[in-house]
C-alpha cells in the first residue's frame, strides 16, 4: 500500500517536473497575479471595515488581528517553510513529512489555545467583548496551525492549487462580510466570527487538494520530527524576529494608544504594505525552485533576477502610493482617517524594504539557510525596538512608523549581504571540485 502510494505521488511529481525560464516566469506572473488579487481583497476588506466600525472599532479589530498574526508565526513553529523545503527537497517521502508536520501543529494548536484563554482578558484590558474576540481567534488558531502543513505541501508540488487555497479565504470572507453589512451591519464579533469561519473553510480546502494530489495518507515518523523541527526552529528564530521588526509597532500600540488611533495607524499600515504581496510572489515561486536544484549558475541568475525585479517593483508601488494618499485616505476610508497620511509617507519607504526583504528570506530558505534569515532579522528586531523607545515618547504614533520602516530596512539590507555569502561559498565549492575533477560539469537547463 505504501509503496503504490510512493510510486503515485513520484508519478505525480515528475508530470510537474520544475520548468525551465519561461515557467519560472509564468510561474512568478500567475502568482504575483493571486498576490494582487489577495491585496485587493485585504485592502476592500479593510475599507468596510473601517467604514462600518470606525476609528476605534477598527482600531480594536487592528489590535486582535495584529496579535492573531504574532501567535501564528510563532506557533507554527516554522513549518510553513520546513514542510515546503522537505516536499520540495523529497518529493517520494512528502505524505510522510506531512503527516508528521501535521501532528506537530496539532501539538503545538492546543497548547496555544489553553494559553489563549487566560490571557485573552490581559490583552482585552478589561473590555468583555474584545477578550472574546481574542479567545475565538486563539481557537481558531488550532484550525490553522493544521492547515498550515497542508497548505504549505501545495505550494511545493502545485502552485495552483496552493494559489487555489491562498484566494478562497479573502474572496469568501470580503463576500461575507459586505453580505452582512448590507443586510444587518458589522460589529466587531460579527467581523471576527466571519474571519474564523473562512480560516477554518480554508483548511478544509487545502486538505481536499492534497487528498487529490496524492499528498495525505502518509505516516508521522519519528526520523522525520528531528529534520523537521531543526529546519522549522531556524524558521522560527527568523519569523520571531520578523514578528517584532513588522507586528512590535502595532503590538506596542494596542496597550499604550486608544483604539481610535490605533484605527487611524492600521490604515496607515495597510495602505504601505498592498505592493509587498506583490513583490513576495518573487520568492514563493523562487524558494522551491532554488530548493530542489543543485546547480549553482542557474540558483546565481535565479537570485539576480528575483531581487531585480522586487526592488523596481517596489520602489514603482512606493512612487505611487505615496503620491496619492492625500486623497485616497479621507476618499476611501473616510475623513475620520485623515491624519493617517502623514503615517503612510514615513511608512512608504517600509513598505519596499518589507517585500524586498520577503524575496531574500524565501532565497535564503531555498539554499537551506533559515539561520541567516534569523540572525538578519534579529538584528532588525533589535535596531526595531531601540527606535520605538526612543521615538514613541517624543512623536507618538508616528515614532511607532518611523520604527517600523527602520527595522524592515536594516532587515532587507542584512540579508542582501547573507545571498552574497551564499553566492560567493558556492562559487568557492565549485572550484575546489573542479580543481579536484577536471571533467566538464553539466549545466542544467535553464
Amino acid at each position: 500500500m505504501k509503496s503504490r502510494m510512493a510510486l503515485r505521488v513520484h508519478q505525480l511529481w515528475r508530470k510537474r517536473e520544475l520548468p525551465g525560464a519561461a515557467g519560472v516566469v509564468r510561474n512568478m506572473l500567475g502568482t504575483a497575479l493571486v498576490n494582487m488579487i489577495l491585496a485587493a481583497f485585504a485592502a476592500a476588506t479593510g475599507v468596510v471595515i473601517a467604514r462600518a466600525l470606525g476609528p476605534t472599532g477598527r482600531g480594536e479589530y487592528a489590535a486582535i488581528f495584529t496579535w492573531f498574526s504574532v501567535v501564528l508565526a510563532v506557533g507554527q513553529l516554522g513549518q510553513t517553510a520546513a514542510t515546503t523545503y522537505f516536499v520540495a527537497r523529497h518529493p517520494k517521502r512528502a505524505p510522510d513529512y506531512l503527516a508528521t508536520s501535521r501532528n506537530l501543529m496539532v501539538a503545538s494548536g492546543v497548547a496555544t489555545l489553553l494559553l489563549g484563554i487566560f490571557v485573552a482578558p490581559l490583552l482585552a484590558s478589561g473590555n468583555e467583548v474584545v477578550t472574546w474576540g481574542y479567545r475565538l481567534m486563539f481557537l481558531t488558531c488550532l484550525a490553522c496551525f493544521v492547515g498550515a502543513s497542508y497548505t504549505f505541501s501545495l505550494q511545493a508540488t502545485n502552485l495552483k492549487a496552493w494559489n487555489m487555497v491562498r484566494v478562497a479565504q479573502p474572496v469568501a470572507y470580503l463576500s461575507m462580510i459586505v453580505g452582512l453589512h448590507v443586510v444587518v451591519g458589522l460589529s466587531l464579533m460579527t467581523v471576527l466570527a466571519v474571519l474564523s469561519f473562512t480560516m477554518v473553510a480554508q483548511t478544509g480546502l487545502a486538505y481536499l487538494l492534497c487528498r487529490r494530489e496524492g499528498l495525505t495518507g502518509g505516516t508521522a515518523r519519528r526520523t522525520l520530527t528531528k529534520p523537521l523541527t531543526r529546519y522549522g526552529v531556524s524558521q522560527l528564530m527568523a519569523s520571531t524576529p520578523t514578528v517584532v521588526t513588522t507586528r512590535l509597532d502595532q503590538l506596542v500600540l494596542s496597550i499604550v494608544v486608544p483604539a481610535a488611533q490605533l484605527g487611524r495607524y492600521a490604515v496607515a499600515a495597510s495602505l504601505s504594505v498592498l505592493a509587498a504581496p506583490l513583490v513576495a510572489a518573487i520568492g514563493h515561486v523562487a524558494f522551491p525552485r532554488i530548493a530542489s536544484r543543485s546547480n549553482p549558475d542557474s540558483s546565481a541568475r535565479l537570485r539576480r533576477d528575483a531581487l531585480l525585479a522586487s526592488t523596481t517593483i517596489g520602489a514603482v508601488a512606493m512612487i505611487l502610493i505615496t503620491s496619492t494618499a492625500s486623497w485616497v485616505v479621507p476618499t476611501v476610508f473616510g475623513p475620520q482617517f485623515s491624519e493617517a497620511v502623514p503615517l503612510v509617507w514615513l511608512m512608504a519607504p517600509g513598505g519596499v524594504f518589507l517585500g524586498c526583504g520577503r524575496v531574500s528570506a524565501d532565497l535564503l530558505r531555498g539554499h537551506g539557510k533559515p539561520g541567516s534569515v534569523a540572525c538578519a532579522q534579529g538584528i532588525a528586531a533589535v535596531a526595531t525596538v531601540s527606535t520605538l523607545v526612543a521615538l514613541l515618547p517624543i512623536i507618538g504614533i508616528a515614532g511607532a512608523a518611523v520604527a517600523w520602516s527602520t527595522g524592515t530596512g536594516i532587515a532587507f539590507v542584512l540579508m542582501l549581504f547573507a545571498l552574497r555569502r551564499v553566492s560567493r561559498a558556492r562559487r568557492h565549492t565549485l572550484a575546489i571540485a573542479a580543481d579536484a575533477d577536471p571533467t566538464p560539469v553539466a549545466r542544467e537547463p535553464s
